[in-house]
């Protein structure tokens, strides 16, 4: 009986112990054999719960007959029995339909794209480096669906424009989204061509970043993606993740990759080869041979003899290529190196990059060098460092802008064919410039050899954060981070330059900097069995300076000496300084229920300087809803794999622009319209005088609602997929600044006016027709549809000016418009719509500020196919644009300067069809299309085209041999490549694309803006 009760205790006890928790320890793994961070691992059917570490361990207390959930974004859910184990290993299966689905999000938190209710794409490392572009930007275009990238120009180092969701938010202010670096917001300003008809062409800052460095580029598209990062983020955001070295723990990885490139012009107009050099002449008025003049309405090239001043004495007239005899073929050359490696108590990626590229044009070339440090450390299990360092040196010659005397391809186009450019030269032996024209536009050849502008920048962006993870489910993470440029610009203008005769020298300093300081708080953990609670809440600083300081001298005594010293006589020196300051303070609230419903709440509140004291507080929420259906009802997998439907609503606000309060004093001057009047200060006397903009003391912050609806849907095993967005926003109280009558002293002033309504569809399909073994076939079809409608301007204001010329023609924000119509001369009609022509010249009749049409294309879109056959992968990109209008001013003036080949035809018998203004009856007046004609008949609009294109924009070829069970060298990687291959459109002579106002609000026109380039080019990677 004794010997019973013992044993029956026995297994009392056993019974006991085992039903008591204890702890289990363990790590989780992928399916080869590396480590999983940041997996949750909790017990069925209860509340405890922990996350592994950085080596794919943890610790949780559990019971016997307990059972481990283990879940990971990317991979399959394992249920492992604890069973009497107190070690577990577990390794996890990559789940093929949501890997690609982990995004990074606002402020660099990767998250599970399912429980997103707003839009978000996301581009890996090959979207941007299969092709290589000196700026990563421009390998943004035609892979998002709503966004849009316009290149100022096809020179190295010029910069670009990239907008979202049609870019038309504010009316005046910088619609641009804001980039961010691993978590640290950077500038993309150019500093000089925005909305400018001149200057140079110098770089967005964005194009800084080396593309061989990035993992991973996302797009957050509407306000309520990009709420928590304040009034920058309300155009959206493009966040950029370089690499970090977290791949397979091991030894070091080192890459090499090397690409050369060659580029020529795309486009190039049409030009004349029959007529020569000159003008009308002589009584009666003949066509004559002339140098000196800017037009080519001389004689019809017959072999004649004539004099030239240019060469010295009597010449044969013949026809020459002048632009072939210029341009030539760019070469670019791009290297980089990188090592990285991940151990368990960490990882590192160091790498060094190096561009060189050289223009069409002769003597100009942009170059570039960077070297970038990324580390994690695992200090312990709960502290995790990190640090980010990356310096990138640019320097090189950089074209100056359309309108620019120094421009070398306005004076190219317009150059003769009776001129032998090479031939003649561009020196004169007593050193005075030789050049086939008169005024302030150059010689291209002496563009090139006696100016220059040149940039030398310096540009660091650097971060470091510290994370402590004080429970499970707590973590606490801070994060500092500087953008800091310096640039050094030098622009020149040699003696007898044709707008500096007496030469010109500019050294100008840029110098930015901005600071950014981030406290975040992440509470992640499960409230229940089905509910779930992630929240983000945190406070941020930003401080950003301007510093630019100008030093000019209008006159020099020596030629060809680029140093201040050589100065005779100067502008006053120009310096400015800016400061302003941004404290936020915000959270990011999701709840999910049985991780098919998901509800997200954001809130901001912002303090900034730029504002007047009582509006400087503002506060601003938004909401989002996501619902994958296919989980909430089980619906059956095998047609619909994945359905998903969102909602989001937001708001934004942006702030004023620094020292928008109080008037300021500018350096004043006075002329007395005959001669080119004083400056001050004059002598010693100082001069100042009230700027031309008055300044608002009451303004107040911009306002965006936005509000969106989509659906995300997968169709065969993920074979079809289909993501659809809806969206809506409206800008309120924009801050512009409105015409007002000269009597107050002042041109414009500063005023909370305007409402700009956008909306819009984007589409994007993703359609695997074949998969096999071997072979796969991937297309992805983006299309997106937006409408942009000026609602109000400001009360007896009809238009705000965007840029463009001061006269005809400019860009406008008209009251009851689509945002952005072209303005200028429009051609007079009647109740028919039937030109109106004079019947006494036959040519037609205009009306000056006219509005001729809206900018915005009506719909973009992109097509990208990859074929992929084992180790080799052929795709292939074309993106294009469809609608809106766009003003062919290049056309214009090579028919004002009788070159194009459209001139040819001066001879012949021309009737200008319309009506006549005396009876109405139809035109029948005969006239010739000479100088004459070209002179005065020229209207804007009849150099308005749709602005429809479609380019074969990127294709690639390439192979990969892996080298099996290889000790040092695992992989080679070669192939070939092209850019801006083809062009299909009915636009003459330019690509469509370009822009001659810069990088700002004012685009549509393009007038002598460098041409656009094809490249193609090869490239290899090798991997050890």
């Amino acid at each position: 009986m004794r010997k019973l009760l013992l044993f029956m205790s026995l297994c009392l006890l056993t019974i006991q112990l085992c039903a008591q928790d204890r702890t289990v320890t363990g790590k989780i793994t992928d399916d080869k054999g590396d480590p999983v961070a940041n997996a949750t691992v909790e017990v069925k059917g209860t509340r405890t719960a922990t996350v592994t570490r950085p080596d794919g361990s943890f610790t949780i207390k559990a019971a016997a007959n307990a059972v481990l959930v283990v879940k990971s974004l990317g991979f399959e859910k394992i249920e492992y029995p604890v069973g009497t184990n107190s070690v577990a290993t577990i390794s996890l299966k990559t789940d093929q339909a949501t890997l690609s689905e982990v995004v990074v999000t606002a402020l660099g938190i990767k998250k599970d794209k399912k429980g997103l209710g707003y839009a978000i794409t996301e581009l890996k490392a090959g979207d941007v480096t299969n092709v290589p572009n000196q700026n990563v930007v421009n390998s943004l275009n035609g892979k998002v669906a709503g966004l849009q990238v316009i290149s100022s120009g096809g020179a190295p180092g010029m910069g670009s424009r990239v907008v979202i969701r049609g870019g038309n938010k504010s009316i005046t202010g910088d619609n641009q989204p804001l980039f961010v670096v691993d978590g640290i917001p950077i500038s993309n300003a150019n500093d000089g061509t925005a909305n400018t008809v001149t200057g140079a062409g110098s770089p967005n800052r964005a194009a800084d970043i080396n593309p061989d460095d990035i993992e991973s580029v996302s797009i957050l598209k509407g306000s309520a993606a990009a709420v928590l990062y304040g009034n920058r983020g309300s155009n959206g955001v493009v966040l950029i993740t370089t690499k970090s070295g977290k791949t397979k723990i091991g030894k070091p990885v080192v890459s090499i990759s090397s690409t050369v490139g060659f580029d020529r012009a795309l486009k190039l107009p049409d030009f004349q080869t029959t007529y020569a050099q000159g003008q009308f002449a002589g009584t009666p008025a003949v066509p004559t041979y002339a140098e000196g003049t800017s037009l080519s309405f001389g004689p019809k090239i017959t072999g004649q003899t004539v004099a030239s001043a240019a060469a010295g004495g009597n010449i044969t007239l013949r026809a020459f290529d002048p632009r072939k005899d210029f341009l030539k073929t760019g070469v670019i050359i791009n290297n980089s190196v990188s090592v990285s490696q991940a151990t368990e108590k960490g990882s590192y990626f160091l790498s060094a990059g190096q561009s060189r590229q050289t223009s069409i044009v002769p003597n100009q070339d942009y170059n570039k060098a960077s070297v970038r440090f990324n580390s994690t450390n695992n200090l312990s299990s709960k502290i995790t460092t990190g640090i980010n360092l990356n310096y990138i040196r640019s320097w090189g010659d950089v074209p100056y802008a359309g309108q620019d005397g120094n421009n070398p391809i306005f004076a190219l186009f317009n150059a003769p064919v009776s001129w032998d450019l090479n031939g003649y030269g561009y020196v004169n032996p007593n050193g005075t410039q030789r050049n086939f024209r008169g005024g302030s536009f150059d010689n291209p050849l002496w563009s090139v050899n006696k100016t220059f502008y040149n940039t030398t920048s310096d540009h660091w962006i650097a971060a470091a954060n510290v994370s402590y993870k004080a429970l499970p489910w707590l973590d606490f993470t801070y994060r500092l981070g500087a953008d800091i440029l310096t640039d050094f610009r030098k622009s020149f203008r040699d003696i007898n330059s044709g707008g500096s005769p007496n030469g010109y020298l500019s050294n100008n300093d840029v110098y930015r900097q901005e600071l950014t300081s981030t406290f975040l708080v992440n509470i992640n953990r499960k409230l229940t069995k089905d509910i779930g609670l992630s929240l983000v809440a945190g406070q941020d600083y930003n401080q950003r300076k301007l510093k630019n300081i100008a030093q000019t001298a209008t006159a020099l005594s020596l030629p060809g000496i680029t140093n201040m010293a050589n100065g005779k006589s100067f502008d006053p020196d120009y310096e400015y300084t800016s400061i302003r300051r941004l404290i936020g303070t915000f959270g990011d609230l999701r709840l999910d229920y049985k991780s098919y419903l998901y509800l997200g709440i954001t809130a901001r509140n912002e303090w900034s300087s730029t504002l007047p004291t009582n509006e400087r507080s503002y506060f601003y929420p938004g909401a989002n809803l996501s619902f994958i259906f296919t989980d909430a009802f089980g619906i059956d997998k095998k047609v619909l794999n994945y359905g998903k439907v969102r909602l989001a609503y937001a708001q934004t606000a942006r702030d004023a622009g620094v020292y928008s309060l109080q008037n300021v004093y500018t350096l004043g001057g006075a002329t007395d319209g005959f001669t080119s009047g004083i400056t001050f200060p004059f002598g010693s006397v100082p001069g100042y005088t009230f700027s031309n903009t008055l300044r608002n003391p009451t303004l107040k912050p911009e306002k965006t609602t936005e509000f969106e609806v989509g659906g995300e849907f997968r169709f065969l095993d993920s074979r079809i997929n289909l993501e659809a967005t809806y969206f809506r926003n409206d800008n309120k109280d924009g801050i512009v600044a409105v015409d007002v009558s000269p009597a107050t002293g002042a041109t414009n002033a500063t005023l909370n006016s305007g409402h700009v309504r956008s909306n819009g569809i984007e589409l994007a399909l993703n359609v695997t027709p074949v998969r096999t073994r071997d072979f796969t076939w991937d297309a992805t079809i983006t299309y997106s549809r937006i409408r942009s409608k000026v609602i109000e301007t400001y009360p007896g204001v009809e238009r705000i000016s965007l840029g463009g010329f001061s006269g005809n023609p400019a860009i406008f924000a008209i009251r009851g418009e689509r945002y952005g119509s072209i303005v200028g001369q429009k051609l007079r009609r009647d109740a028919n719509g039937n030109v109106i022509v004079s019947a006494t010249t036959g040519r037609p009749l205009y009306d000056d500020g006219g509005n001729l049409g809206y900018i915005e294309p009506d719909w973009t879109g992109g097509i990208r196919n990859q074929f992929t056959y084992k180790g080799l992968t052929f795709d292939f990109l074309f993106d294009t644009r469809q609608g809106g209008v766009m003003l062919n001013a290049t056309e214009d003036l090579l028919d004002g300067y009788g070159v194009s080949a459209k001139t040819a035809s001066r001879e012949e018998d021309f009737v200008y069809a319309g009506v006549k203004n005396t009876d109405g009856k139809p035109n029948d007046k005969v006239v010739k299309r000479d100088q004459t004609w070209w002179s005065a008949a020229k209207v804007n609009e009849e150099y308005l085209y749709k602005n429809n294109w479609v380019k074969l924009r990127e294709a690639n070829l390439n192979y990969t041999f892996t080298i099996k069970n290889a000790k040092v060298l695992k992989s080679v990687n070669v192939g070939v490549y092209g850019r801006n291959l083809f062009l299909w459109s009915d636009i003459p002579h330019v690509d469509p694309e370009s822009s001659s106002f810069g990088t700002g609000n004012a685009q549509g026109v393009t007038r002598m803006a460098f041409p656009s380039t094809r490249s193609m080019g090869v490239n290899l990677k090798v991997v050890f």
